[in-house]
């Protein structure tokens, strides 16, 4: 049910039955309006288009509107176009013919495309005695019962006569009474039924939109292709308007686009708010009057919109499916289109045609799966849930890339503001946790969160697995292997929880884990104690890094990484690349600069150096590092205690 802005609420009704039962005729009756405008439908005297007309209904708060759907066994998918936008059916059984088959499959579609409310006009009443009227509908009642229909009226009418046209409108007003709003994405989207050429305007699609709104002016993209245009003109039923919304049949003028690029069943949307797709993950439900079983990788005929595609049918949690039953499946597509979660689809045999089956779209841009994998079948079945489940598993498939409110609202087709409550309540309950950072608010699964943080604790582990002299790992090492997976925001986020929790901690540069020390082997925690003792024994006045590896007669890399060890330790304190402490001996001069400066306001590298009685390299090397920690700050040739 849909109300432009200023008007009346809209009631959409489709026809649907076997093709010459009178549904064109019962809804001139109903309009005084003939739907079969084409000439070659005048011709052949059946409808090949979709017709969209108006019930003329004084002092009648809606406004019922009829899609007079294709009666022909070979146009069915133009029935599931036109089946796809409707909120209620006008079923029709002609009272000479009786139920048919296409009346069965006609009806199957209605069901499978989830129609909730409608009646039953039993036309060409004025062909059959008055005492077949009873014994055929109580036939229609048997044919209905436990359906959608199970409950509703089972008018006879004859639109030669008139009579019993009163009372088909009577009922089709008291259903519109009932018909609640359409839940609306907010997502635009035209699935393309029509696309034509006006003199003087130029290309014109058409369709009916799903959801959402268009304007004059708005830029629109034509998926699968990514055509990009500009909105010329919108028209509602031969009217020019500024825009339109849902359930409204509509017709853009797009003169940007040559015809020739556009075609029956693709989609018209706002740029990049849908995705293209070769795979549809779906909860399929196989017609009972099939009548045999449904084989893997069944090729099939999809539809669903305007678009009719030839796929390949994966059943993902049973080995074949029994008419009357259903499974999940995953549709493998030989073209791409454009879906959303909760779209209503019926596939088609290939050959010959007939309808088999139909459902809802739980994923419109899935993973490939294994069959019967069973994280796979969890993650579906959580699909079919409340908005909840939908979220958090649109959480979990996302893994390492955090999704905002707007964003999940997108891909699976719902209001923002519902998807925010949904976000906020799983949030509440610790199922997903805040990346902070980012302009918006995102979140990840809990799972994928940990599981992230256990990457970041592996790269440490492996870090010091290949260097087991090492106490730290460089920050700048982690971060960059880190950003492997995921983003700079997520890292922090992280990185500020490790550290919080006390798992590891940040030292200057450089990272650390709790609790893990280096391991050194007994000979290499020998060679360690002795070049520490060296530089503790050698006071102020050390000698070259260099010149000790040579008196212990090591290897450069042997030596390096000993010294790593000690410097993580800080057993020793590198003050420059020439001149190295011991920790006792930087402690030392440390309280020797304080009191000289306590004692005389500043001192300089002359001062310290007579203070020491070392040479000039030793005593600049102090005071540079003292600056450089922020002990001390450099006054022009001065250093004073840093405030």
């Amino acid at each position: 049910m849909t109300k432009e802005a200023s008007g009346k609420e809209h009631v959409i009704v489709g026809t649907a039955g076997h093709i010459d039962h009178g549904k064109t005729a019962l809804i001139k009756a109903l309009t005084g309006i003939d739907a079969d405008t084409l000439a070659e439908e005048k011709r052949r005297g059946i409808t090949i288009e979709l017709g969209f007309i108006f019930m003329d209904t004084p002092g009648y708060e809606k406004q019922i509107v009829f899609i007079d759907v294709p009666g022909h066994e070979k146009l069915v998918k133009t029935m599931v176009a036109g089946a796809s936008n409707i909120d209620a059916a006008l079923l029709v059984i002609a009272a000479d013919e009786g139920i048919s088959l296409q009346t069965l499959e006609h009806f199957d579609i209605l069901k499978l495309l989830g129609i909730q409310k409608g009646i039953i006009a039993l036309t060409k009443t004025d062909l059959v005695d008055e005492e077949r009227i009873p014994e055929l509908k109580t036939e229609v009642r048997e044919f209905v019962k436990g359906t959608f229909l199970g409950d509703a009226s089972v008018i006879p009418v004859s639109s030669v006569n008139g009579s019993g046209v009163d009372d088909v409108k009577s009922a089709l007003m008291a259903i519109g009474e009932r018909v609640e709003a359409r839940p609306d994405s907010g997502i635009f989207r035209l699935p393309v039924d029509r696309v034509f050429t006006m003199h003087g305007f130029g290309t014109v699609i058409a369709g009916t939109v799903l959801s959402g709104e268009v304007k004059v002016g708005d830029n629109i993209e034509i998926f699968p292709d990514g055509l990009l245009t500009r909105v010329r003109g919108v028209q509602i039923h031969h009217e020019k308007t500024e825009r339109s919304i849902i359930g409204k049949r509509t017709a853009l003028n797009i003169p940007d686009i040559k015809k020739d690029k556009l075609r029956r069943g693709q989609c018209a949307g706002l740029p990049g708010r849908l995705t293209p797709t070769y795979r549809l993950d779906a909860r399929l439900h196989l017609l009972k009057s099939y009548g045999k079983e449904l084989k893997n990788r069944s090729r099939v005929r999809f539809h669903t919109g305007t678009a009719e595609i030839i796929c390949r049918l994966v059943l993902l949690d049973q080995e074949k499916l029994i008419p009357g039953e259903s499974g999940l499946v995953q549709f493998v597509l030989e073209a791409p289109t454009v879906a959303l979660p909760g779209d209503r689809f019926v596939i088609r045999s290939f050959s010959p045609l007939m309808t088999i089956g139909g459902g809802q779209i739980l994923d419109s841009t899935p993973l490939k799966h294994k069959r019967f994998d069973s994280q796979a079948l969890e993650g579906m079945r959580r699909l079919e849930g409340d908005i909840s489940d939908v979220v958090e598993q649109m959480f979990i498939k996302s893994a390492v890339i955090p999704q905002s409110s707007s964003e999940l609202a997108l891909k699976i087709g719902k209001q923002e503001d519902t998807v925010d409550e949904a976000v906020r309540s799983i949030y509440r309950e610790g199922k997903i946790v805040e990346i902070t950072s980012y302009k918006k608010e995102k979140y990840l699964h809990k799972k994928s969160y940990e599981s992230l943080g256990k990457k970041l604790i592996s790269l440490m582990e492996s870090y010091f697995r290949e260097n087991p002299h090492r106490l730290f790992m460089p920050y700048v090492d982690l971060r960059a292997q880190f950003l492997r997976w995921t983003d700079p925001q997520i890292f922090k986020t992280i990185f500020d929880d490790l550290c919080k929790k006390e798992r590891i901690y940040k030292k200057d540069s450089m990272v650390g884990l709790v609790g893990y020390e280096i391991k050194m082997k007994p000979r290499e925690q020998e060679l360690a104690h002795k070049i520490e003792e060296i530089f503790r024994k050698a006071g102020f006045a050390v000698p070259l890094e260099e010149e000790i590896r040579q008196e212990l007669g090591l290897v450069p890399k042997i030596f390096k990484n000993i010294m790593k060890s000690l410097f993580d330790r800080e057993s020793l304190i590198r003050l420059n690349k020439k001149v190295t402490y011991h920790r006792e001996s930087v402690k030392r001069t440390q309280e020797i600069v304080m009191d000289y400066i306590r004692k005389n306001q500043s001192i300089t590298i002359a001062e310290l150096r007579n203070e020491l009685r070392l040479s000039r390299k030793y005593a600049q090397a102090i005071l540079e590092y003292f600056d450089s920690i922020g002990l001390t700050r450099r006054e022009e040739d001065k250093h004073v205690i840093a405030s």
